[in-house]
Parts: C-alpha cells; structure tokens; sequence
C-alpha cells in the first residue's frame, strides 16, 4: 500500500487578493487493499466478506488543481469456503495503453521529412489480479503452530528465484 496525498479543498482569503492559496491534503491508501471479515459457522464452514480495490495513481490533466487522480477497480463479494478449501478472486481487469516516439534527435522534429526518421510504438498491456484464499480454522495451540510453519515455508518458498 501507499499513502498519496489528495487535494481536498483549496481557499484563498476574500479580503486580501495577495493571500496565498491554502490546500487542504488528505492521504489515500493506493495500491492493491484486501479487506476479509471471517465468520465461521457449526459446520466449519467459513464464510467470508470480501472487499477488494486496486487503485493507481495517474497525473491529473482535466482540473486546475495540482493533485493526482486515483483510478481504481474494486468489488465486494461474500462467499462460503469449508475449513483448509481455497477460493480464487478474480475479474479486476485493466487494459494500458503506451504510446511511445523515438528517433534520430533533431532530424525526427522537421516538419514532413520527419516521419522518415522516427518510428511510433502503441503497446496495450491487459492485467488480471487474481488471489487465492485458503481460510484455517485454528482452535489449539498446534494449531497455531501449524500455520505459522506452513507460513514460514511458503515465504521461504516464494523468496526463491523461480518460484
């Protein structure tokens, strides 16, 4: 997660027209926020209330106000798992598009001959964030040990190239 400061409000005092411009900022949380409430049943089924956001920060250029733009995909879900089953998130999508320009300096700038000597490159990138959740009901101190082990054991696993 990070933190990025938002523009809220901006004043400017009535009386005196030299007073400088006073900017209220509020910190959002960007990035990807997962947001899980669990609630287990008799059955040792866990039901789980799921939020879900992904946001970036993009340069804001339709105001006049100096604050970026957060763009962000969320959704809400809840859903029923058994003890140790795992369920998979999916359906935030994004589509980017870059459009980029190199070429030979000075010579790519002269008006019509400059197509001779600079090349355009459009890329469209797609990304899907997918999570897989695995709830454990822990009720005994093996329990808890259990899953602080397996824990460890994925991190390490994870840490290694190629994993």
């Amino acid at each position: 997660r990070d933190e990025v400061p938002i523009v809220t409000q901006q004043a400017q005092s009535t009386i005196d027209p030299d007073a400088p411009l006073v900017s209220t900022l509020q910190l959002r949380e960007t990035g990807v926020i997962l947001d899980v409430k669990p609630r287990i049943n008799a059955s040792d089924v866990v039901v789980l209330e799921i939020a879900q956001e992904v946001s970036d920060v993009t340069p804001t250029t339709t105001s006049g106000i100096d604050s970026p733009t957060i763009q962000q995909r969320k959704f809400t879900s809840t859903v029923a798992v058994k003890n140790n089953g795992t369920i998979a998130l999916g359906g935030l999508i994004r589509e980017t598009y870059t459009d980029s320009e190199t070429g030979v300096p000075i010579l790519k700038d002269i008006p019509g001959l400059g197509y001779a000597f600079k090349s355009r490159d459009i890329t469209k990138r797609r990304t899907e964030l997918v999570i897989f959740l695995t709830p454990r009901i822990i009720r005994t101190e093996d329990d808890a040990r259990n899953a602080i082990n397996y824990i460890r054991r994925e991190m390490t696993r994870l840490g290694k190239p190629g994993t």
